[in-house]
């Protein structure tokens, strides 16, 4: 007789109802294929009685920063995935485990990551309470260290604080028999829109952008996905020679090389997800692999300068954070003092001064030199608030972003 050996482990599995977990092991046995297939289909029929976690398709909320959410979504299709009712901060994706440790590992514009635990008509606080209660918190997390961050618009219960001390006890309550207090804090959201109630978990844990190789910086930094979008906008070839005239801590370089060498932003930091009770660190170790073994090992040039030594030298020690350093090149440099020359071939991409620490007659030497440094040979990006403008606009195009709380322009010569 043939036999087929078999190990199932199911681990934490609640009964629907909000009862609490138990642990069902089936230790290895020898079992014949007809009665292996049977079994299969006897642990299916109590999909009415058990939840599994892992095949669970979720709605996932993906926010990003202001105007980038057409190409956030874009990013989610070259992933396999399927964005819809995109917004200007974001967009939103139906998948499962794996789609969801996808999307934290690989994505370079977005902020975070929240699955949709629940949402429902709240127009009272006890339908409030009943509608948080009833939500999927205990089935994805045990934990009873919670952040809950509330907005509310047009809707009946406005106030904040009582919004958010009853919804507090309603997710507290829901894990009353299995909660504990982990030392991680689980960030949720809720919003009340026209009596609607919407309630999401964080499962990036710090914002994605936070990739873990920037550990200094200067006074106003360049955010990481806001440099990744600023490559990804000007449509750089990998083989041009790439300089950028303000390199500060050389985050808009970084980013280049980490789009150019198809490494994954997310692969050298920790996430929320990693402490939920339905984690499965095999799959996340496999992904890391399969990140890993997609890298490319091409020859780049980047450039980098800045004014300041001090600069200079953090971005070199960024770069060694993730063992770029012998990649790119930063030096120091002053703009305005030194001659440009490069190759027709050559690309600038630039977070230029706005302002701050420079005063207003060099701010219009240093613009003038950088719109007049984009020649008829050379094509060049940089992102700005000024109002300056360049003296040939019919060969300029410009994108508005948001760095930080500044709403900028993206300008850029075109490239034909």
């Amino acid at each position: 007789m043939k036999y087929c050996w078999c190990r199932i482990r199911w681990e934490k599995l609640y009964l629907l109802g909000g009862s609490p977990f138990c642990e069902i092991w089936l230790k290895s046995f020898p079992l014949e294929k007809s009665k292996l297939s049977t079994m299969i289909k006897l642990i299916i029929n109590y999909k009415n009685q058990l939840f599994l976690f892992s095949p669970k398709v979720m709605k996932l909320l993906i926010t990003c920063p202001f105007w980038l959410g057409s190409l956030l979504a874009q990013e989610l299709k070259r992933l396999k995935l399927v964005p819809f009712d995109t917004f200007s901060r974001g967009c939103w994706v139906e998948t499962d485990l794996k789609g969801m440790y996808q999307i934290n590992l690989w994505s370079r514009l977005a902020n975070k990551v929240y699955i949709q635990l629940v949402s429902g008509e709240a127009r009272t606080f006890d339908q409030l309470f009943d509608l948080i209660k009833k939500s999927d918190y205990p089935q994805r997390t045990n934990n009873t260290n919670i952040t809950l961050k509330v907005n509310i618009q047009s809707s009946q219960l406005s106030s904040q604080r009582t919004v958010q001390s009853v919804a507090h006890k309603a997710l507290l309550e829901s894990i009353a028999r299995i909660g504990k207090q982990q030392e991680n804090t689980d960030e949720l959201m809720l919003f009340l829109e026209k009596n609607q109630c919407w309630l999401y978990l964080n499962s990036s844990w710090k914002a994605l952008y936070q990739r873990g190789y920037r550990t200094q910086a200067g006074s106003a930094p360049l955010k990481e996905n806001l440099a990744a979008a600023m490559v990804l906008l000007s449509g750089w070839k990998f083989k041009s020679p790439l300089v950028d005239y303000f390199a500060g801590a050389g985050t808009i370089l970084m980013e280049a090389l980490l789009i150019a060498k198809n490494i994954a932003p997310g692969s050298h930091r920790q996430f929320a997800f990693q402490h939920f009770e339905n984690k499965n660190l095999p799959l996340r170790e496999n992904l890391l692999q399969e990140a890993k073994n997609q890298t490319f090992s091409g020859q780049y040039q980047l450039t980098g300068y800045d004014i300041d030594p001090k600069m200079t030298q953090i971005a070199i020690q960024n770069a060694k954070n993730r063992n770029l350093e012998k990649e790119i090149t930063f030096e120091t440099w002053d703009f305005l003092q030194k001659k440009i020359d490069f190759s027709s071939s050559t690309r600038i991409l630039s977070n230029p001064p706005y302002g701050k620490r420079i005063t207003s007659s060099e701010l219009q030497k240093l613009y003038q030199k950088l719109n007049k440094s984009f020649s008829d040979q050379v094509f060049g990006w940089y992102i700005t608030n000024l109002a300056i403008e360049p003296e040939n606009t019919q060969q300029r195009s410009s994108k508005q972003l948001f760095n930080w709380d500044e709403k900028c322009k993206f300008r850029y010569k075109k490239l034909s």
